[in-house]
């Protein structure tokens, strides 16, 4: 068992690592459970946060690399002890949290070569004495010193010394038994002081007295913290303030009793306070008398309730006990106090408030209503109204209209819906601030006096209010889609349009705010489009100054393909933003294709080839006719042009001989309305021959090619020899286009009879005709024949 503890505890030690993990320029490594000053990161830091470790000593060797450190955070370590020269390499260092560990002693050495340190907290620690005097002798420049601790017993003439630039200072002497006067008048005045004498105040008032002596000022603003007043006897210390002459005074986190609240305005009643605030804190019913009559502040100026939570609360008599304070106040504050309400007559009392901030209560529109009194326009100087996050459920402008000097106004927060179509108020107000209540829509309701708008975070879809003097809309956060027009908002600077619908936008819309000089636009689904990729990556510079250079907020939605990149990292191509010209240019690059393939084609008789293909295999999926006699001796292929010769002499002479030969032709014995290739196809399959009266039409007609050609298909698929050729004139070979292939095989490997230009032979070439035709042809009776073999 032991031996398994002592490999979890290797392990856990093993597990700790030697560099922080995360370190560009500030290291962060807080609780990750060091117990020693890990190494320092190649690169140069200047933030380095250790907090909550495990670190009990800082040695000589742990600082020389970390050299350019600004800031040190060892803040709830457990270090008892510091090498004195551990903090010398650290001689940029401007702030420094050594706050709750475990140090014993403090020690001037530690500190001697911090000549840049502005920040130095060291509370909670379990140090006795601040060392002796001249700890903080070389702190010229520290501004923020926070000191003390449960331990703090002693403090003496010098401790101090040295400090003569302090801006605040927090000593926390809860347990303090000495103090030697004048230790703390070494520091001249300082502007804020923080005391913790909650255990001191009673056991020893003198030494508080001695303490409020040395810092108070009639510039200084004196904070008591973690106090308890639960009789008005405890808070005599304020008749040593009041006498001191003090300002301004802050309770925070204490608990008080009503009478020692009233007792307190009373000790300071005869003071030059001019701000008091109790901030975070109880307020105790004890049923204490409580008399008023002599309570007067002709200075104060600033009354702040803050986070302040009253026991008892429906019997706590609200501020009509604050009566006589009212007078010359200018600001009240009641925040986060769970205050429900401010009766007229109170609110009647505060003759020069020009700032009420009642801010997360639980103001109703009834009892808003009732501190207003009802819209009767009382509080002439009031210029700021804050009342935000209460429970109101309705926008009542009437309650403000007769505040002629109002300018701001903060409604966010609450429960408001609707906003009514038209409201009245006043026109100095410059700043409405309805963020964050459920609108759904803005109206005309809306002061044309506005100048800084904010409806964020509501449920809009669309704002088209004119606002002629506007200079900052914020509408963040809505469901809106489009852009507001700009000509309704002619001097608007600044607009923040973030987190919204909004999917595109550009340098048009923009051109329309004619003052526009800052949008936020980031966090929208935006459709990158090549038109808004190019305005925001390369448009005017005047218009990306306007959007922003936090172009890592505006992130694609769509297309699929640029989803969740941010729109400066999109890159479009040609074909997808410019698909006009691509489609022009891979059109007309398709259309010459086409008229070079169609001229090809033109030139080749690729046409010519395919129709004739197709008709060939028509021909041969075309059923076979029965065997039987054929029903014609010959089909004659001719063209038109020589059906003259034909019908003059070939007809006759045939048709009319002994025995008559029946011929087909297709002016005669073709179909009506059938097809002209099933026509030639059943002429020639009917017939016994094929006569082809060629001549230079012939070899000009397309018809008679596909007749030649089938013709052909029959010879070699029936292996039967029907093919009759007449030449009526001489053909030069060179005249016969390529495409008829056929025709000039045939002519060169087969007879053919031509017509002759001898009136004597004519009967002879009849003759010849009429028997090739019949297959009678014999040497003696064949009409001479020419054997032509021509290379064609």
């Amino acid at each position: 068992m032991k031996l398994v503890v002592f490999l979890l505890v290797a392990q856990s030690f093993s597990l700790v690592p030697s560099r922080c993990p995360r370190c560009e320029r500030t290291c962060s490594c807080s609780r990750l459970n060091l117990t020693r000053v890990p190494a320092a990161p190649p690169q140069l830091i200047s933030d380095l946060d250790l907090s909550f470790n495990r670190i009990k000593q800082i040695l000589k060797r742990d600082f020389p690399a970390y050299a350019s450190l600004r800031v040190l955070l060892m803040n709830n370590n457990e270090i008892q002890t510091i090498q004195e020269d551990a903090l010398v390499p650290l001689s940029h260092l401007e702030r420094l949290d050594l706050s709750h560990n475990n140090l014993q002693t403090l020690s001037p050495r530690w500190l001697r070569k911090l000549c840049s340190l502005q920040y130095l907290n060291l509370l909670g620690n379990k140090y006795t004495t601040l060392g002796g005097g001249n700890l903080f002798q070389t702190l010229k420049r520290l501004r923020i010193l926070h000191v003390g601790g449960v331990f703090l017993r002693s403090v003496k003439r010098g401790d101090f010394s040295g400090l003569s630039d302090v801006y605040e200072l927090f000593l926390d002497g809860k347990n303090l038994q000495e103090y030697e006067d004048g230790s703390l008048k070494e520091t001249g005045p300082i502007s804020h002081v923080i005391l913790d004498l909650s255990g001191v105040f009673v056991r020893n008032p003198l030494l508080v007295e001695a303490v409020l002596s040395d810092v108070v000022y009639p510039n200084t603003t004196l904070t008591f913290t973690d106090m308890l007043f639960r009789k008005k006897d405890h808070v005599s210390l304020f008749r040593v303030v009041a006498n001191l002459g003090a300002t301004s005074i802050i309770l925070r986190n204490v608990n008080i009793s009503l009478a020692a609240v009233v007792q307190t305005l009373d000790l300071l009643s005869r003071s030059n306070l001019t701000w008091l605030t109790i901030d975070s804190g109880q307020i105790l019913l004890n049923y204490e008398p409580v008399f008023l009559s002599r309570l007067h502040m002709p200075r104060l100026e600033v009354l702040s309730f803050k986070n302040i939570e009253v026991s008892n609360f429906y019997n706590f008599p609200a501020l009509i006990l604050l009566t006589g304070l009212m007078k010359t106040v200018r600001r009240v504050s009641l925040l986060n106090s769970r205050w429900f309400a401010i009766p007229c007559a109170t609110s009647t009392t505060f003759k020069k408030l020009q700032i009420l901030d009642v801010s997360g209560n639980i103001f109703s529109d009834l009892t808003l209503s009732e501190m207003m009194c009802d819209g009767s326009g009382n509080l002439l100087d009031l210029q700021t109204i804050n009342i935000s996050r209460n429970y109101l459920h309705s926008i009542n402008s009437q309650l403000f209209t007769k505040l002629l000097k109002l300018q701001n106004l903060d409604m966010s927060g609450n429960r408001f819906k609707d906003m009514p179509e038209t409201c009245h108020w006043p026109e100095s107000l410059h700043f409405l601030n309805l963020s964050s209540s459920h609108l759904k829509k803005a109206t005309r309701c809306l002061p044309q006096s506005l100048r800084v708008l904010d409806v964020s975070n509501n449920r809009l879809t669309e704002f088209y209010v004119e606002l002629p003097f506007l200079t900052h809309l914020d509408i963040s956060g809505n469901q809106i889609r489009k852009l507001p027009e700009g000509g309704l908002y002619p001097r608007l600077s600044f607009l923040s349009i973030q987190n919204n619908n909004l999917q595109e936008f550009s340098g048009k819309d923009l051109q329309a705010y004619e003052r526009l000089q800052k949008m936020k636009a980031g966090e929208n689904p935006y459709f990158c489009s090549c038109e808004f990729v190019a305005f925001m990556t390369s448009g005017p510079a005047n218009h990306r100054e306007t959007v922003g250079a936090e172009l890592e907020s505006y992130v694609c939605n769509s297309p699929d393909a640029e989803r969740g990149q941010p729109v400066a990292d999109v890159r479009l191509s040609v074909f997808e933003c410019h698909k006009v010209v691509a489609f022009t240019v891979l059109s007309s690059g398709f259309l010459a294709v086409c008229l070079l393939t169609a001229a090809l084609c033109y030139k080749v008789s690729v046409v010519w080839y395919i129709r004739m293909t197709c008709a060939w295999l028509r021909a041969k999926r075309k059923p076979r006719l029965k065997k039987g006699p054929p029903q014609y001796d010959a089909f004659v292929s001719y063209s038109d042009m020589d059906s003259g010769w034909v019908e003059m002499y070939l007809v006759p002479e045939l048709e009319q001989s002994d025995p008559p030969i029946r011929l087909c032709l297709h002016k005669r014995d073709f179909l009506p309305g059938g097809w002209i290739l099933d026509n030639i196809m059943d002429a020639i399959e009917k017939s016994h021959r094929t006569l082809f009266i060629l001549s230079r039409h012939f070899v000009r007609s397309e018809w008679c090619k596909y007749e030649l050609d089938y013709s052909h298909f029959r010879l070699f698929d029936q292996n039967d020899d029907t093919v009759v050729l007449i030449l009526l004139e001489p053909i030069n070979p060179k005249t016969i286009p390529k495409k008829f292939c056929r025709l000039r095989r045939t002519m060169n490997s087969r007879t053919y009879l031509e017509w002759p230009h001898d009136d004597g032979q004519i009967t002879a070439f009849w003759k010849s005709l009429r028997a090739a035709i019949r297959r009678q042809e014999t040497v003696h009776e064949r009409f001479e024949i020419q054997t032509v073999n021509r290379d064609v």
